[in-house]
């Protein structure tokens, strides 16, 4: 038996149903009768296939499937096998009945489907699909190949050798066509912050600010020359895949111990686009690196010193989050914290033009996800020099630890930080107290005497000495250090004094 699993859901008809209709509007006046009649002289070959109706739609889809998996092609639906026109009548159902084949092909892709009229209230139905550089594809979970006019199932050998060519392009996952989702799946708001960030930064065009979703999606090569989503706009912006993408994930623990077989002191898991993979691990990440925390002479700022650089893990994280192999549905990147190190583990190895010991010293960007990668460097996350890993060898000689280990493991690529001492089960420096400055006394004594207060009331009892930016500012101060404690939102917010 073929190794090819059928993991498509068919939960989103909805959306394959709209994305149907949709090509059919746009493409009808495309192809005409004329032009019909011209692929017709043309007889069936490696490129043409005549079926007489949709009760031959199963054979239909296995030459379709037959096609992507060699010059591409177009089957004529309403076309016998002489090459007369017979015509086809089409009803809601048989366009429902049309998405479901097309839900069946996998890895999906884009296919155009065109309803010409031609008497009678019938129609000629041409599906159309272009070579692809994703094969093998299989329809219901077979393989199929075109040779001449017949199609027929692929041999597990052809198979075989095809996922192999198709593993050295695995980079080429993200510009995959998303089936069943659109636009409106994708967070805008991260969008929008992804522009902003880019230009900010001098990374993208300032113009962006002002145009259209669309528009902007176009800019980042987001959607395909039909206007579908590519997967990397899921990867990076979508607001809720986790059935159907379920590798849009990252696991995180703190082992109590040196090894995984020891209890859990936190254990989390969580599904999510890129960014908010990001924020949930570097969450994660400061929640249990210990911190010594003092102040210098002269000085009312705390310094934080955690266990391990920051910027190095958050690098690591980012590597992992940008350069996995999101073909892999069934893995995890996954993050663990143990007694004496951090580890960092991603699906996928490194390209095959790099080493680990490569790694150390100078070397070339090889994004496996080029889509997502530009996306990283626009909001000035990542550059473009594959300098990555020398700077996180670079943060830890500065904090005088040992450089991280890479290493490659079962299929995947891991980042090994090594804390400089053990860290047992609570081993977190506590803070050294901040004294209160003298506004925040005043704030403080204020609210001690009414109890609790709101912003405006506040703002009336302290007079014209604060604005109410460093109100608010001070505000978030004396919470964040645990003094005071809030309730309620926007207008309604109380502020009061935290039980000790």
């Amino acid at each position: 038996m073929l190794a090819y699993t059928k993991n498509y859901r068919l939960l989103n008809r909805s959306r394959v149903f709209f994305w149907l209709y949709h090509t059919n509007s746009s493409e009808t006046d495309l192809m005409e009768i004329e032009q019909i009649k011209e692929l017709i002289k043309q007889g069936e070959s490696h490129t043409l296939e005549f079926k007489k109706s949709t009760t031959q739609l199963k054979a239909a889809f296995e030459t379709l499937c037959g096609f992507l998996n060699g010059h591409g092609g177009t089957v004529l639906i309403g076309v016998n096998d002489s090459g007369m026109i017979t015509g086809q009548e089409v009803t809601d159902d048989t366009k429902k009945e049309i998405a479901r084949e097309i839900a069946k092909i996998e890895p999906p892709v884009s296919i155009s489907v065109n309803y010409i009229p031609v008497n009678d209230g019938k129609v000629v139905i041409a599906v159309t699909v272009e070579a692809s550089p994703f094969a093998p594809h299989a329809f219901d979970c077979r393989p199929f190949k075109r040779s001449q006019s017949t199609t027929s199932k692929m041999s597990q050998h052809q198979y075989e050798q095809l996922m192999v060519k198709r593993g050295h392009i695995n980079h080429f996952w993200d510009e995959q066509f998303a089936v069943g989702y659109g636009i409106e799946d994708l967070d805008h708001e991260e969008i929008r912050r992804t522009v902003l960030q880019g230009a900010n930064a001098n990374r993208f065009s300032h113009q962006a600010l002002g145009e259209s979703i669309p528009d902007i999606l176009n800019r980042l090569k987001l959607l395909t020359n039909e206007g579908l989503l590519k997967k990397a706009a899921l990867i990076l912006f979508a607001k809720d895949v986790e059935g159907d993408y379920p590798q849009f994930h990252i696991k995180m623990a703190r082992f109590n111990g040196l090894t995984k077989t020891g209890s859990f002191i936190d254990n989390q898991s969580f599904y999510g686009n890129a960014f908010r993979i990001l924020e949930r691990a570097n969450e994660f990440v400061r929640r249990h690196l210990p911190i010594a925390s003092f102040y210098q002479e002269n000085s009312l700022e705390r310094i934080d010193k955690p266990a391990l650089p920051v910027f190095a893990v958050r690098e690591a994280l980012i590597n992992a989050i940008s350069h996995r192999d999101y073909s892999k549905r069934n893995s995890s990147i996954a993050l663990a914290i143990y007694d004496d190190r951090l580890e960092i583990w991603n699906p996928g190895k490194l390209p095959a033009e790099l080493t680990i010991s490569d790694l150390a010293r100078t070397h070339g960007s090889i994004p496996r996800n080029d889509l997502v990668s530009k996306v990283f460097y626009i909001r000035n996350l990542i550059e473009k020099w594959g300098t990555g890993t020398n700077k996180m060898i670079d943060l830890c000689r500065e904090q005088d630890l040992l450089p991280p280990e890479f290493t490659e493991y079962s299929g995947g690529f891991s980042v090994t930080f090594k804390f400089k001492e053990s860290i047992g089960p609570g081993h977190i420096v506590k803070p050294v107290e901040n004294p209160l400055t003298p506004r925040q006394k005043e704030i403080v004594a204020l609210i001690k005497a009414k109890k609790e207060l709101t912003f405006r009331d506040m703002s009336l009892n302290l007079g014209s000495s604060i604005t109410a930016r460093t109100l608010m500012r001070e505000l978030k101060q004396l919470t964040e250090k645990g003094i005071l404690n809030v309730q309620g939102q926007t207008t309604a917010r109380v502020w009061f004094l935290a039980k000790k």
